[in-house]
């Protein structure tokens, strides 16, 4: 069973964002948990100088951060669904094939673990590298969702 899908303008542009605030929330979340640990400190050992010196600079980090993630984002997400460009996946009984414009990758199904079905992406963790497979939904659909984390061989 194949599934093809040739991104417009605006699908890639969201898949970008969707991706972006993944990565995003990933690198911000303990960031902010940490300048505002650390605000809380410098209001305690130093006064609110330090800690507003503290939460700018959080800020900074943050939007800085937030412009690498949409870069990232947008140079991995652009060369793997160009604009234009028809790609696939394709479901088998072992694994999901990516046809993308990087090459065709092989995933098999009991490394997707953890999942997160989204408007923009299914997202999981994949079990062996422990990085993030991000699949957007065109190429994924419904029918093909109670394939994920289960072993190759049905049990």
């Amino acid at each position: 069973m194949e599934q093809e899908w040739t991104p417009t303008e605006p699908e890639l542009r969201d898949v970008v964002r969707a991706a972006a605030v993944h990565y995003w929330r990933a690198t911000a979340v303990p960031g902010c948990v940490l300048v505002a640990g650390l605000a809380l400190l410098a209001v305690g050992l130093s006064g609110p100088v330090l800690a507003v010196l503290l939460v700018v600079l959080g800020a900074a980090w943050l939007g800085r951060a937030w412009s690498a993630c949409r870069s990232s984002a947008r140079q991995v997400f652009g060369a793997a669904y160009p604009v234009g460009r028809t790609v696939s996946a394709e479901a088998t009984d072992d694994a999901l094939v990516p046809r993308t414009g990087t090459g065709t990758a092989e995933v098999a199904w009991e490394r997707f673990q953890r999942p997160r079905v989204g408007p923009v992406f299914v997202v999981a963790r994949d079990g062996v590298t422990r990085q993030q497979l991000m699949v957007p939904r065109p190429l994924f659909p419904d029918a093909w969702l109670g394939r994920i984390g289960v072993p190759a061989d049905g049990g």
